[in-house]
């Protein structure tokens, strides 16, 4: 239940107005001057203020002008019987959410009535969203309250201040590189470099070089000695993305490294000496990899000391509004926009959608909302299609009476394929199976016929 104050020097209009939307439901206050009206705003602090643009003592203008300072959530619209263009103008550029004339018909009172009250909660809830995050704390870039989310805070504060390796898995896009960061700056290394690199994205011929560093003439191109990753991180930590993409050979090395903490340059013969804490990343079932031949065991066990599993987004829904809200200011503040807000309907979606993507994903659908948005809040068609379209209904899956094991396999498979977009590891990951027996799973579906399901219906 909201407050309502109606500012009207007229007590009939009063007296209709608190009438009418009492239907609504809600706390109505009434008073006949600007005097009157702020005591009334002290006593009950209104969440929507309808006043008149002239009263006895003060117009209807600086009588807002006080409201936003006494109730700087309230919402206001403004209601005139004798009203010029240009004052209705006026009103709206100082922030008056609507301006009505009095041969309104209550119906259509109530609904703007209504849609105002909508927008002040949303104003209030960005509120406490935004003091949400001036209020974070060490863990700063990690946005969300979420009991899944919660638990990767409590077991950060926990390990940043020891050396053992961290092995941080998660789907792509949840924020292992965010936590990464987050357990060096809170460490005593966090004033030694926090060096990273992404083991898929560097061909198999150049990673040792990246990591080791080479000798002058050890390869053509070689022309002068150069340091790797590792010198340049000695003291600090080193970020190692996507570990299982590395390559055997180099796998080897990197053991010798964790194990004896020294090496040689690509070229060279002089062992080096380094201080580093690994923190390695993968979006990709590493014992798995290990049973398949892809992953050195030894190295997935030295690795393992300490396992962090990042929750992906659709099992921290209660964070999205945080995340959403923080990446909007920053691309609010990017594209000199002004500040925004997202419409309810907006943020239901945003809540009930999947994100097969995660964080990444988020944070892409809110950059493209403030390129395309034309007015000050987010609306539902201002995000893309599968947002919009997405229902609860999406994620459950009907199965027919009686329909077999291998019809319940066929169709758990199908809808999550088609729930992650065709993305066979998440899939994999989501039923519970290895993406080799999901691979097999697929074949033998492709050599069969559908089974038939409708004469049972």
């Amino acid at each position: 239940m909201s407050v309502i104050l109606i500012i009207d020097d007229d007590a009939p209009t009063r007296e209709a107005l608190e009438a009418g939307l009492k239907k609504l439901g809600h706390e109505i206050h009434t008073a006949g001057t600007g005097a009157q009206a702020l005591d009334e705003v002290r006593r009950f602090p209104p969440d929507l203020a309808i006043i008149d643009l002239r009263l006895p003592d003060m117009t209807g203008t600086e009588l807002f002008g006080a409201l936003r300072i006494l109730r700087p959530e309230a919402i206001a619209i403004m209601i005139s019987g004798h009203a010029t263009v240009d004052e209705a103008v006026s009103a709206l550029k100082r922030g008056i959410y609507d301006f009505i004339t009095k041969d309104f018909r209550m119906q259509d009172l109530r609904k703007v009535v209504s849609k105002a009250l909508e927008t002040q909660k949303l104003i209030v809830e960005n509120q406490r969203l935004r003091q949400a995050l001036q209020d974070r704390g060490p863990t700063g870039r990690i946005i969300g309250r979420s009991p899944a989310l919660l638990k990767v805070i409590h077991m950060v504060n926990q390990v940043a201040s020891i050396k053992s390796t961290m092995l941080l898995s998660g789907e792509s896009g949840v924020g292992k590189e965010l936590v990464a960061e987050a357990i060096h700056y809170q460490s005593p290394r966090k004033d030694k470099p926090l060096v990273k690199l992404n083991c898929g994205a560097l061909p198999e011929g150049l990673i040792e070089s990246e990591l080791f560093g080479h000798e002058k003439g050890a390869f053509t191109g070689a022309i002068q000695q150069r340091k790797g990753r590792f010198e340049l991180a000695d003291g600090g930590s080193f970020f190692l993305d996507e570990i299982s993409e590395m390559p055997q050979a180099t796998q080897v090395k990197l053991l010798r490294v964790l194990q004896e903490g020294e090496f040689q340059r690509v070229g060279g013969s002089q062992t080096l000496k380094v201080d580093v804490r690994i923190i390695a990343a993968t979006n990709v079932d590493l014992e798995a990899a290990v049973a398949e031949g892809r992953f050195r065991k030894d190295l997935f066990y030295r690795l393992n000391v300490i396992h962090l599993r990042i929750p992906p987004l659709r099992e921290r829904a209660d964070d999205i509004p945080l995340l959403a809200l923080n990446f909007l200011d920053k691309f609010c503040l990017e594209n000199d926009r002004p500040p925004m807000g997202f419409s309810p309907e907006a943020m239901a979606a945003l809540k009930r959608y999947f994100w097969p993507g995660n964080v990444r994903e988020l944070q892409n659908v809110v950059e493209r909302s403030v390129a395309l948005c034309e007015g000050a809040t987010v609306e539902l068609a201002d995000l893309p299609d599968e947002i919009q379209a997405h229902s609860p209904a999406d994620d459950k899956i009907v199965l027919p009476v009686g329909a077999s094991m291998e019809e319940i396999e066929r169709l758990a498979i199908l809808q999550t394929l088609k729930k992650t977009g065709g993305d066979k590891e998440l899939t994999a990951r989501l039923l519970g199976i290895g993406l080799a027996t999901l691979y097999r799973r697929l074949k033998d579906m492709e050599t069969k016929e559908p089974p038939e399901t409708a004469e049972r219906d």
